[in-house]
């Protein structure tokens, strides 16, 4: 049975680095015959700006945001997903703003009892992959964005595999010229699966 991927591209520019190479990256996993879907986060429309700890999801024995809005059925899919793979520019030391609005809202995938010091979820059968792109080196940007993910696939039981592409200009298009990334986004899409 094919395996069920997404990718979470939250790159506003449509044409940028990050974008591209998600898209080499799909190409390499549409190879394994695994079903892709992408989704463009940074066109979601939002109800709010990221949780806003109302703390609805945890009061109902649904594992879902509150919200009504483009973020929501995104998230009620990622628990179905074999892969999920996050796709984000760093801009200043961290995820993109587009990313993180989403990321803070998969707070409602979990179920979190303080009075106990335990917390549900079904995410651990997840893999979860890191595409991040940046102006600079490694770190140490890129470096802590890989750093938080490892932390977050680590905290549902998974780990975390990293595509990271420092020092791409954003002025210039010569990424997508660059046929040796191309082809090493291609392989770690296809080592995904």
């Amino acid at each position: 049975m094919a395996k069920k991927v997404m990718v979470l591209c939250g790159s506003p520019r449509k044409n940028g680095n990050t974008n591209t190479v998600a898209g080499w990256v799909v190409e390499g996993l549409k190879e394994t015959g695994a079903h892709v879907e992408v989704i463009d986060v940074a066109r979601l429309k939002s109800k709010n700006n990221g949780c806003i700890a109302c703390m609805s999801c945890q009061k109902s024995d649904k594992y879902e945001c509150a919200f009504d809005d483009d973020i929501k059925p995104v998230l009620a899919r990622i628990p179905d997903m074999d892969v999920v793979v996050f796709a984000t520019p760093v801009y200043f030391f961290g995820t993109n703003a587009q990313m993180k609005l989403l990321m803070d809202r998969m707070y409602s995938l979990i179920k979190i009892d303080p009075a106990k010091g335990r917390y549900e979820h079904n995410l651990s059968h997840i893999k979860w992959g890191l595409i991040a792109t940046a102006g600079g080196d490694i770190n140490p940007g890129l470096g802590l964005v890989e750093q938080t993910f490892k932390v977050i696939a680590g905290f549902v039981g998974s780990d975390c595999s990293s595509f990271l592409v420092p020092n791409a200009s954003m002025i210039s298009d010569e990424i997508k010229q660059n046929a040796d990334l191309r082809k090493k986004a291609g392989a770690f899409g296809r080592s995904l699966i």
